[in-house]
């Protein structure tokens, strides 16, 4: 058989590539520490890889969903318990003011004080953001701010009752907000009561403002419950209460002055400005009462007190309601600071399950595409020794011709 110089350079030259792609391969595994450089090299391990790479990234996911998560509810628990510990101040200037008997007006003005005090103080922990500027008890309305208005005026939840949760593993979500509606709005009250708000519609400039009122007489407000009423104005001066579910005239044509105490059915209130015709205020029934306004009415009821007796009865109520209230709020605060405890170890526990998981994995990981240094340097060693020879024999066969044998 005549084998060809052609023949015999394209085997060598084949021969030598082979040798030293393998040779480069082996380097390479050798420099990257990987055994599986493409697909090609293990089709069945590089497929397990992509999915552990996969997993390996959605855990490292839920680990800063988890750090989000739980930044989110410390800033919330620090921010529930300022409010716990300011709610227990308030009980006891609450016990205190309850000894009429030894109090002067003096003494309970100087008690407001400081209960106005706290209620700023109050209204900041409600409006609480957190590191992303996020209104923490907004609800779904994180940027916008929660809680607006006044002791004077009243107080109006701007948020939702939303609750943001965030995925920490493929089968849990954690909630890591609460809403200002469920923590501080929905507190059930001691005794019916009301909220006062004024028609968006008014026309009036500057617009009309009612003040948060007060029951002044529980029981003929009691009898009226839960009934609304709706205040609409004539004129500047003239105004008429009727009942708001069925039109029924309460009081027809009272003369109106601006800031005077209007008084229907138990309920006290007063309103501010120069209405126009058509001009409405709302008086809406409630058996609840945000805690704000508890201290606001708390506040109001001291400094109207003037040592009669009617007023400290009406001190003396206020009082009452404002303690039954505030151990709704305390209630209601420790039973969400209970759920926050849940939701940490929910999360703890999901952490170290994915820690474990990621270091299983991570395992699995390198034993699929870790090199085995010594079997690769010994493979190597052989690879270079094929080389050689590939090169020897070449040389030695690119030298054989008919004339190096005459």
């Amino acid at each position: 058989m005549r084998i060809s110089t052609l023949q015999i350079f394209g085997v060598a030259n084949n021969s030598i590539s082979e040798a030293n792609e393998a040779i480069l391969k082996t380097q390479t595994q050798l420099s990257t520490g990987q055994r599986v450089l493409t697909p090609a090299d293990d089709p069945v391990a590089a497929t397990k890889m992509m999915q552990l790479d996969k997993e390996l990234a959605t855990l490292e996911q839920y680990g800063k969903n988890i750090s989000v998560a739980e930044n989110n509810l410390t800033a919330e628990e620090a921010a529930i318990d300022g409010v716990l510990n300011l709610v227990q101040r308030i009980r006891e200037l609450a016990v205190q003011a309850g000894n009429v008997g030894t109090q002067t007006p003096a003494d309970y003005v100087a008690i407001s004080s400081e209960v106005d005090s706290r209620l700023d103080e109050l209204f900041n922990m409600v409006n609480t953001q957190n590191a992303g500027g996020d209104y923490i008890f907004g609800g779904y309305k994180g940027g916008e701010q929660p809680f607006i208005g006044n002791a004077s005026s009243g107080f109006v939840y701007q948020g939702d009752s939303g609750q943001m949760q965030i995925k920490i593993s493929n089968n849990t979500s954690v909630p890591v907000s609460d809403s200002g509606q469920k923590l501080f709005v929905d507190i059930p009250s001691a005794q019916n009561t009301f909220s006062t708000s004024v028609n968006p519609a008014n026309q009036s400039v500057p617009p009309l403002t009612v003040n948060l009122g007060q029951v002044v007489d529980q029981n003929a407000y009691d009898a009226f419950y839960p009934e609304d009423m709706v205040i609409t104005f004539n004129s500047a001066s003239d105004l008429t209460i009727t009942e708001r579910s069925t039109g029924n005239v309460i009081v027809a044509n009272q003369t109106y002055t601006s800031g005077a105490e209007i008084q229907v059915n138990g309920a006290s209130f007063r309103v501010f400005g120069a209405p126009v015709a058509g001009d409405q205020v709302f008086i809406d029934s409630a058996d609840t009462q945000d805690v704000l306004t508890t201290l606001a009415h708390f506040s109001a009821a001291m400094k109207q007190y003037d040592g009669s007796d009617q007023t400290a009865e009406i001190l003396l109520t206020n009082i009452s309601d404002t303690l039954d209230n505030l151990d709704n709020t305390q209630t209601n605060l420790l039973e969400t600071t209970s759920e926050l405890g849940a939701r940490f170890n929910t999360m703890e526990g999901t952490k170290e399950l994915h820690l474990d998981t990621v270091t299983v994995s991570k395992e699995i990981l390198s034993d699929l595409q870790d090199v085995d240094f010594a079997e690769a340097s010994t493979r190597l060693a052989a690879q270079i020794l094929i080389l050689e020879a590939a090169q020897a024999s070449f040389l030695r066969v690119s030298q054989l011709s008919l004339f190096s044998r005459l």
